[in-house]
């Protein structure tokens, strides 16, 4: 029971973050919603945690990565952190502490391994091998993910811990594919320049 509810609430938790960011950052969605959604994603991600102290390791590592980079940075992402630390204090989260430790910096430069590739993008779109396995590794933050699967491969961590953090950020991926134009949206929106000079 435990193992698909994690394996849900992963990918739920990575679409909602992405979602948010979208509302705030991009203005892609209504930020009422983003609001409203907010504080629920942060009980799901608090009780996440209580439920499971290998998942709020993961969870926790993410936070720190995301806190020290400073990405928490609208009022979405700050009530939901108020809503996670209120209830995780309250409730008396337990967490693995060598792990959190080991696994943080990994998330946090998985967060600055991807503001380079995306405050860079023109230097990263070149064709090279190199160019492009960094910007896929960073795109897909996957140090945190291999940090993660070295703890599953010494026995400290359950393999499906893994799969969750996988699910995390594939879903937070699609929301990012899902917020993108496509081509179709932008021929109906968008005027054409012989429309533009008839109008």
């Amino acid at each position: 029971m435990l193992l698909y509810f994690l394996l849900l609430a992963f990918p739920i938790l990575g679409a909602g973050i992405k979602y948010i960011d979208d509302a705030f950052d991009e203005r892609k969605y209504n930020k009422k919603i983003a609001m409203i959604l907010a504080p629920i994603l942060g009980i799901l991600w608090a009780s996440t945690m209580l439920v499971d102290r290998v998942a709020a390791t993961i969870l926790l590592a993410i936070i720190c990565g995301v806190l020290f980079k400073g990405k928490i940075d609208n009022f979405g992402h700050i009530a939901g952190l108020i809503v996670i630390l209120a209830i995780a204090v309250g409730a008396g989260v337990e967490f693995m502490i060598l792990p959190l430790i080991f696994l943080a910096p990994f998330a946090l430069l998985d967060e600055v391994g991807n503001d380079v590739i995306d405050y860079n993008k023109k230097y990263f779109k070149k064709d090279s091998w190199g160019h492009k396995f960094i910007r896929y590794f960073f795109d897909q933050r996957w140090l945190l993910k291999i940090a993660v699967l070295a703890f599953v491969a010494i026995g400290m961590m359950p393999v499906y811990i893994f799969f969750a953090l996988l699910f995390f950020d594939g879903a937070y991926l699609i929301m990012r594919w899902f917020s993108q134009p496509r081509k179709k949206d932008i021929s109906i929106f968008r005027v054409s320049t012989k429309e533009a000079k008839a109008i």
